[in-house]
Parts: structure tokens; C-alpha cells; sequence
């Protein structure tokens, strides 16, 4: 358990020590490895667990559809302001 505890700490110390010198490459294929990893453990494990309780299944679905839907519109503005700020 506690080396469990550790990875946490450990994994921001080596992400910043990648950052200060590695190429901007470097750092987007780490952001898409841990982002594919968010992804894969929320689909395989927190989605199909809420889903097999049947109780509440229609607050459950629009919840997961507004989450969704909610990160889109953030995608979306952030890539706005990135625009607008490269002008």
C-alpha cells in the first residue's frame, strides 16, 4: 500500500523533471497516455458498475450525456481562447 501511495508523488516528480527538457512532443504523447488511461479505467470499470444498478438509469444516462457534452463545450472554448490569443 504505501509504495501504491508513493507512485502518485513519484509520477508529478518525474513529469515535471520530463518537462523542463524533454520537447513539446515528449509531453503530448504523456498527456495522451495518461488521458487514454483515464478514459479506458472510467469505460471498463465506473460506467459499466453504475450501469448495472437499474435503479435511476434515466438520471444516470443524462448525467453521463451532460458530462460529456459539458467537456465538449470546454474543448471547444478552450480551443477559442488558444485562437485568439495566437492573434
Amino acid at each position: 500500500l504505501s509504495v501504491f501511495a508513493c507512485m502518485g508523488p513519484i509520477g508529478v516528480l518525474l513529469g515535471m523533471a520530463v518537462k523542463g527538457f524533454a520537447a513539446p512532443i515528449v509531453d503530448a504523447v504523456m498527456l495522451a497516455i495518461v488521458a487514454g488511461t483515464f478514459v479506458y479505467v472510467g469505460a471498463t470499470e465506473v460506467i459499466p458498475e453504475e450501469w448495472e444498478d437499474q435503479e435511476h438509469k434515466w438520471k444516470k444516462f443524462f448525467s453521463l450525456i451532460t458530462g460529456i457534452v459539458s467537456m465538449f463545450v470546454i474543448t471547444q472554448y478552450s480551443m477559442k481562447l488558444e485562437g485568439a490569443a495566437s492573434l
